[in-house]
């Protein structure tokens, strides 16, 4: 209901911890190598009744969910990961991806949280990437904590356009934060 969508229960891997596992936009869903053969028929099932596009990303750095950050309008890809991989994410996702760390970190995917009206990411991010990443993702960025005072948003929060869910030991004020940097009122 928060994320104004439906929600689907599966596992990857057998692991029900998906955001770590997976990364989407509204064009695809990327998935860990570590799925199982009946979790990608099911998978498959409920990528094609939503017309979105599909792909399992064969790489040692198997945490897909931690390897991008990204929207519909553009992203960010773990610079360890290979070539081949970047174009086939570009595929299913639809949109151009930028092989960079951000604050010094690959794992992108906990360094913010962004949907198609804008971001919050990492508290110590330099002005410079900010800007890198508003021209990448085509929304304005800003900087917050979720959690009590946790810097990797992208590991303490989930969001569509309509909503977000945070963590429970987030405060009013981070609350508020992430309403205002993913324009959610």
């Amino acid at each position: 209901e928060a994320l104004g969508t439906k929600v689907e229960v599966i596992t990857i891997g057998g692991s029900s911890v998906l955001g770590t596992l997976v990364a989407m936009n509204n064009k695809g869903v990327l998935v860990s190598n570590l799925i199982t053969s009946l979790e990608l028929e099911k998978l498959e099932e409920i990528t094609s009744t939503l017309g979105l596009n599909l792909g399992v990303l064969s790489e040692r750095s198997n945490a897909i969910g931690n390897n991008f950050l990204l929207n519909d309008e553009g992203g960010f890809c773990n610079e360890r990961l290979s070539k081949q991989s970047k174009i086939e994410a570009e595929r299913i996702f639809e949109i151009n991806i930028s092989s960079q760390s951000l604050n010094g970190m690959d794992t992108l995917g906990m360094i913010g949280c962004v949907n198609s009206k804008g971001g919050l990411c990492h508290p110590e991010i330099s002005d410079y990437e900010r800007e890198i990443m508003e021209k990448c993702l085509k929304v304005p960025i800003m900087e917050g904590t979720v959690n009590f005072g946790m810097p990797l948003v992208g590991a303490g929060v989930i969001s569509s356009s309509k909503g977000a869910i945070c963590g429970r030991q987030s405060t009013g004020v981070e609350l508020g934060r992430v309403e205002e940097a993913l324009k959610l009122f």
